[in-house]
């Protein structure tokens, strides 16, 4: 026995549908969650509670609320069961909720997502937020899903706590789920059957806007970048003005070490307390960002020098495009390896 949560706003035909198979096909406690909806729905929300046990906001909170109100009714009740999450409107098959189902019974500690397959086919908006979302997760953290979006996941319910320690309201809420799941339980794939309804007209997920909300660290990492860039870059231009009866070579490393240590105590400071929220006490991260900094230093100063005299290239120009190019490995530095977040494998079950 394992329980089916059902987010519902504004359903229509297709969740008594999908509640009828589930009764008649499945050995399963299904919950839905009617999330706001209006006049117009009543008759479907009065006609799913002779299927389901229905429960119900007053206004619409958004789906990831929906969850919530369903995950808490669970924790109160059943301490040993297992929950799927599946959405109202006919994209998830019968078979594939209990699959996804029955991988979670034999993996009580994973997240198990059923994840659809991406072929031509399949509607265009769909296709590219789900490749602008993968890529954004995996650079985040480091896990490597084949489906960001797929509302149909299974978990047992001793994840109950954690789920519902995570925030947000909407759309959102999945994606963090995700996101903060993947740095603490390993994460399985089921592949399942693709289906999308009227070219997915009644999905509401917003590549870019729901993108940025997800990927938040990436770039306040960025934001964090461009503050101490710019400490490393006034100081600099400064010292590179002030130094000119200097050889070029000392010039150079006099003007960029003083710069770069400089801004690598501000960078330190907001990765540590903003961006990653490290806990780890100053000697544990600090040693480890030292010699990044080092080495960021050596390259960046090698580099300037090498392209000024070989090339030509101006000195106020050539740093910023060096600073650039060392952006993206800094970054994979800080965030896998001195302010390391905890990263879960991920297997498929075919």
């Amino acid at each position: 026995m394992y329980y089916v949560i059902i987010p519902a706003y504004q359903p229509d035909q297709k969740l008594l549908e999908l509640l009828n198979a589930l009764k008649h096909r499945l050995n399963c406690k299904i919950i839905v969650v009617n999330d706001g909806s209006t006049e117009a729905s009543k008759a479907i929300i009065e006609q799913a509670s002779s299927y389901a046990t229905v429960l119900h906001h007053e206004r619409n909170l958004g789906k990831g609320q929906a969850l919530k109100t369903a995950f808490q009714y669970i924790q109160e009740r059943d301490s040993n069961s297992v929950i799927v999450t599946a959405d109202a409107d006919g994209q998830h098959s019968v078979n594939d909720m209990d699959r996804v189902a029955r991988a979670a019974m034999n993996l009580p500690n994973h997240l198990v997502l059923g994840v659809r397959q991406f072929s031509n086919d399949v509607p265009f908006r769909s296709r590219f937020g789900n490749k602008l979302t993968r890529l954004l997760f995996r650079l985040q953290t480091g896990v490597k899903v084949s489906d960001t979006q797929t509302g149909l996941r299974a978990f047992h319910s001793k994840l109950l706590p954690f789920m519902l320690k995570i925030e947000g309201q909407r759309y959102e809420y999945e994606m963090n789920m995700l996101t903060q799941a993947s740095q603490e339980f390993p994460i399985t794939e089921v592949p399942i059957q693709t289906i999308y309804i009227d070219d997915n007209a009644s999905s509401h997920f917003r590549p870019i806007k729901d993108g940025l909300l997800i990927y938040k660290n990436l770039f306040k990492f960025a934001l964090a970048s461009l503050g101490s860039f710019l400490v490393d870059y006034g100081a600099y231009a400064l010292l590179i003005a002030s130094l000119t009866a200097l050889p070029s070579g000392i010039h150079i490393l006099i003007a960029n070490g003083l710069a770069r240590v400089t801004s690598s105590l501000s960078n330190y400071y907001l990765n540590k307390k903003l961006v990653f929220q490290n806990e780890q006490s100053v000697q544990t991260t600090g040693l480890g960002y030292l010699t990044l900094a080092l080495a960021l230093f050596i390259c960046d100063t090698s580099l300037i020098y090498i392209f000024h005299q070989l090339f030509g290239l101006n000195l106020y120009l050539v740093k910023i495009t060096v600073g650039l190019s060392l952006f993206f490995f800094s970054w994979y530095i800080q965030k896998h390896i001195i302010f390391n977040e905890r990263k879960a494998l991920t297997h498929e079950i075919a």
